[in-house]
């Protein structure tokens, strides 16, 4: 077998991760923190979406009604001149349960904190990860945090064809940062909005070792407009910590990020760059890794990362990572 240069670190990683993982013989308790997984559940019934009046996000000719911004099988495009043509399974997704890609990762592949960032992902990496959501070996380490609406898209896709025609969309696009990390010791009061935190209010709290992301505005967060800012709160001295657990690793060089994911986070074949994703997914991946609740084949490697973080350095590792420039080229 012959290895490309870019694969050789990552290589070398995965040969000496089953040491790694051999030695940690205790692994110390971890409960998955509530505030890591937000989640608003209605206390009563949904009031129907407006289908009258149409509403604009700044920067974009068009308007849409709040019913089309959520038809989940015809998504809405605000920029559609800024990528190009979505396939059908990306825009139109497939009934009645495969609701479209770009409902939730947005037709230019930004996602939001709630979902993944899909831009600029290896292609099998996106493939393999809709399987796992299919056979359910990807879910979540909080039990109320819903993973069951990504499985039933998953299974609604019958045709691999369809999902390697979306990975293939998702994986020639440019993820562009769009949050902001800022250390503080006190966070604006904030309160949860659907899946994630808004702003509320006038006042402060203390960060109390937390990671907050909240949307610049949450009218455009709701409005899914791609170009809206997210400010990430974290503790001061993160990005410091997360720097230098990213590139030394918590328990020696063969868990540092950079040995599989490359010296600056951007990927090594089909190990998916990190760099500038959103803060906040990063955490629960982290989280969900940890718990065990990302359970498929490609996951192991990252277990013996995981069982020797504590959430303090999980948090500093989101923090540094989600701060750092994504890759400026675009896959072939």
């Amino acid at each position: 077998m012959r290895l490309s240069l870019r694969a050789i670190p990552a290589a070398l990683a995965l040969a000496a991760l089953p040491s790694v993982i051999t030695a940690q013989v205790a692994v110390k308790p971890f409960t998955a923190p509530a505030w890591a997984f937000p989640l608003l559940n209605p206390t009563g019934p949904v009031p129907p979406l407006d289908s009258i009046v149409l509403e604009r996000v700044p920067n974009s000719a068009l308007s849409f009604t709040r019913k089309q911004v959520n038809n989940g099988f015809d998504v809405v495009d605000w920029f559609p001149a800024q990528h190009p043509r979505m396939p059908s399974p990306v825009q139109y997704g497939m009934k009645p349960d495969g609701r479209a890609c770009a409902l939730c990762h947005l037709p230019d592949g930004q996602g939001r904190p709630e979902n993944g960032t899909l831009a600029g992902l290896p292609v099998e990496y996106i493939v393999r990860q809709v399987r796992a959501f299919r056979n359910e070996t990807r879910l979540s380490a909080s039990p109320e945090f819903p993973t069951g609406p990504m499985h039933r898209v998953a299974k609604g896709f019958t045709s691999d064809d369809d999902i390697r025609a979306a990975a293939r969309y998702y994986s020639r696009l440019r993820l562009t940062r769009r949050n902001v990390v800022r250390e503080v010791r006190e966070v604006p009061k904030t309160r949860i909005a659907g899946m994630l935190y808004a702003h509320d209010g006038e006042g402060t709290e203390p960060l109390a070792g937390r990671l907050i992301e909240v949307p610049e505005s949450l009218e455009r967060h709701e409005l899914k407009d791609p170009w809206v800012t997210y400010i990430t709160y974290v503790p001061v001295g993160s990005k410091a910590r997360g720097r230098r657990i990213a590139s030394s690793g918590p328990a020696g060089i063969a868990t540092a990020c950079t040995t599989c994911h490359g010296p600056q986070l951007l990927g090594v074949g089909e190990i998916p760059p990190i760099a500038g994703r959103s803060p906040t997914n990063i955490l629960r991946q982290l989280i969900n890794f940890r718990t065990r609740a990302r359970k498929d084949s490609t996951a192991l490697p990252m277990y013996a990362v995981t069982d020797a973080l504590t959430l303090d350095d999980m948090v500093a590792l989101a923090a540094y990572v989600g701060s750092l420039p994504p890759s400026p080229l675009k896959r072939k």
